[in-house]
């Protein structure tokens, strides 16, 4: 999306590891009190994939998570 490409270069930057993690964290911790209304499970995958582009060892897993995830849409899609 090209609207999004400024942000997203910005937040993947060498020096904004400092806030990217805590942040990550955050919404991590956010994804478990789903009970709340503020927060919810949507904030874990969002806090993952920031703690993506700082560790390696998650990057191969959350790709492949995404594209059976995309593939189980489109199959759900595909039924309607």
């Amino acid at each position: 999306m090209p609207a999004l490409q400024r942000p997203l270069k910005a937040i993947r930057a060498r020096g904004w590891w400092i806030i990217r993690v805590p942040v990550a964290l955050i919404f991590i911790i956010g994804g478990f009190l789903a009970i709340l209304p503020v927060f919810g499970f949507w904030m874990l995958p969002i806090g993952l994939l920031l703690l993506a582009v700082d560790i390696t060892a998650l990057r191969g897993p959350l790709a492949g998570m995404i594209v059976r995830a995309r593939r189980r849409i489109k199959l759900w899609r595909m039924r309607d």
